[in-house]
């Protein structure tokens, strides 16, 4: 994905989510989601994405599971940074979103199962929220400052319908105070517009991805210390052998492939490939 090439992949499929949320207010969730996945892996040959059996998310709160390639600049390998996602659709206006949010079953609640999941893995676990809500650039800024205000300007006026959040500030929201209501405006504000992504992933995207990393060990010291694993940047023998698979044989029928590296706990692999070309 080159800038110069003038691709708008994330502008343009979130654009269209909006108002397909504006045109059919009911839309399901799961339709949303399987549609965004599909769009980007057909349309970018740096993205590609494999959807398994639909699963129940009782046990790890996961939709799927997203990784980042970036290139190794000590070796011929590439590094690997892995994100756990769920998707939630938001309610609109006055609606109430803290029990949503804040939904449990009998193995805990999905919050917490998606942040210890996360733990676990050595990923970030994420939000993907779809809204036609409206949000403040400013509170936005202050809930992400690992992002420039230059790259938040940069789309400002564009119309959004998928939003990206990072689990540990829903969180904070939900259960950070007393018992309050949750609005759609106080999610989104906590979040940034997926169409930064077309921005985020040609400038530079290495430097940013490690400059978030050492963000997140700085404010996490439990992580697992595994041999080739550094906070949620997997490399060498730390990268798991169904990614390395999934990577070199992603031209290939992998109807086979999740039976046999025996994935039960995610309902799909996603993979973003901004390693440097020859």
């Amino acid at each position: 994905m080159k800038e110069s090439d003038g691709i708008m992949l994330f502008h343009d499929c979130s654009s269209q989510i909006y108002w397909w949320l504006k045109k059919q207010r009911h839309v399901k969730e799961e339709s949303l989601t399987d549609w965004l996945l599909y769009q980007v892996s057909e349309k970018c040959p740096d993205i590609y994405y494999q959807a398994f059996t639909k699963h129940e998310k009782a046990e790890n709160g996961c939709d799927w599971e997203w990784w980042i390639l970036t290139s190794d600049m000590y070796s011929e390998e590439y590094c690997a940074y892995r994100f756990l996602v769920q998707a939630k659709k938001l309610y609109l206006y006055t609606r109430d979103n803290y029990p949503l949010l804040s939904y449990s079953n009998k193995n805990g609640m999905q919050i917490d199962l998606l942040i210890n999941e996360a733990k676990y893995k050595d990923a970030l676990p994420l939000y993907m929220f779809y809204s036609t809500g409206e949000s403040d650039i400013n509170e936005q800024m202050k809930n992400n400052p690992w992002l420039s205000e230059e790259t938040f300007r940069w789309c400002e006026d564009c119309e959004n319908g998928c939003y990206i959040s990072l689990a540990s500030a829903v969180y904070e929201l939900l259960f950070g105070g007393s018992r309050r209501k949750i609005l759609d405006g106080d999610l989104l504000n906590c979040s940034f517009k997926l169409s930064l992504c077309d921005l985020l992933f040609v400038r530079d995207a290495e430097r940013l991805l490690n400059r978030m990393n050492q963000i997140l060990i700085q404010k996490e010291q439990n992580r697992n210390n595994l041999p080739g694993v550094i906070g949620i940047k997997h490399y060498r023998k730390g990268i798991p052998d169904y990614l390395k698979m999934f990577v070199e044989r992603r031209e290939e029928d992998l109807s086979w492939f999740e039976r046999e590296m025996r994935l039960t706990d995610i309902g799909g692999i996603g993979v973003i490939d901004l390693r440097r070309k020859e």
